[in-house]
């Protein structure tokens, strides 16, 4: 469901006081501005070229060993 909607800062992130234990939490609240999300953002293969930087396939799988996929990342 928060996929739905987009957050950002009502204030500074300094106004939000920080206090640490076994989780986190604010010392004067966290307030958000909530409006409704324009969908996924285009990222015109960013995630993609990370993936193939790490020797992975475009979709984060690891490689097969073969001759096409070592002369894609040789190419890099």
């Amino acid at each position: 469901m928060l996929n739905k909607f987009d957050f950002e800062f009502s204030g500074k992130p300094e106004d939000v006081g920080m206090k640490t234990g076994a989780t986190i939490h604010t010392m004067n609240g966290l307030n958000m501005k909530v409006k409704e999300a324009k969908g996924i953002p285009e990222t015109n293969g960013w995630w993609e070229m990370q993936h193939i930087k790490k020797r992975f396939t475009a979709t984060g799988a690891p490689h097969r060993e073969s001759k096409e996929s070592n002369s894609i990342i040789s190419n890099l």
